[in-house]
């Protein structure tokens, strides 16, 4: 939904952006990252490539960078000994930004992560950013080593989402009932941190 949002606020007829930005949702990331897999193995080679040729339309896009989204509302903090989760959202709830520091691209994808940190700094308006080098197991991955790319999300992937966060994760319980104004006011907060951070990467503005 955020990526959705997003989408609809940058082709608005009067925002005007100086590089294309391709909004992309992957199917079975659960199963091996394989709808993202396929992009990258389907469509690497045919980056900047005319077609047809004289036409002066490039259906691929160079990429410049890798920007993915994973769940985004619940930071209700670690799992109690019975295994289940407070129904509060934790004091210290924030955006997680998330790197791989052992990717070709490691040192572009920190770059890119602290910038997308500062836009939460400068735009964002409840809650903070921190930046993470442990980006794994998300549709981002396949991407790593060929372009700076980073995924957003409500948890750490590693640390905090496999050691049971998020009890709605995959679950039948992700529905619209779960979650309170808090959770959905830090989803709020990773798109504002998106749409600066891409509004200056792309060169957008509002034709007035």
């Amino acid at each position: 939904a955020l990526v959705m949002e997003l989408a609809r606020i940058f082709s608005a007829p009067d925002v005007q952006t100086e590089r294309s930005i391709r909004f992309v949702l992957w199917n079975n990331e659960e199963t091996g990252l394989n709808g993202a897999r396929a992009y990258v193995e389907q469509r690497q080679a045919l980056q900047g490539v005319e077609q047809p040729r004289g036409s002066g339309q490039y259906p691929e896009p160079r990429w410049l960078g890798m920007i993915q989204h994973d769940m985004m509302l619940w930071d209700h903090g670690a799992p109690r000994p019975d295994g289940t989760v407070s129904r509060d959202q934790r004091p210290e709830a924030d955006v997680n930004i998330e790197f791989q520091s052992s990717s070709e691209r490691a040192s572009e994808s920190m770059a890119l992560a602290f910038f997308f940190k500062s836009a939460n700094e400068r735009y964002a308006t409840d809650y903070p950013a921190t930046v993470g080098p442990h980006m794994t197991n998300t549709d981002s991955t396949p991407f790593m080593d060929i372009v700076p790319a980073i995924s957003l999300r409500e948890n750490e992937r590693g640390a905090q989402v496999g050691a049971g966060w998020d009890p709605n994760w995959h679950q039948p319980t992700d529905v619209w009932i779960t979650y309170t104004d808090d959770d959905f006011r830090l989803g709020l907060n990773a798109a504002q941190t998106t749409l600066a951070a891409v509004g200056q990467l792309a060169g957008a503005s509002l034709n007035r």
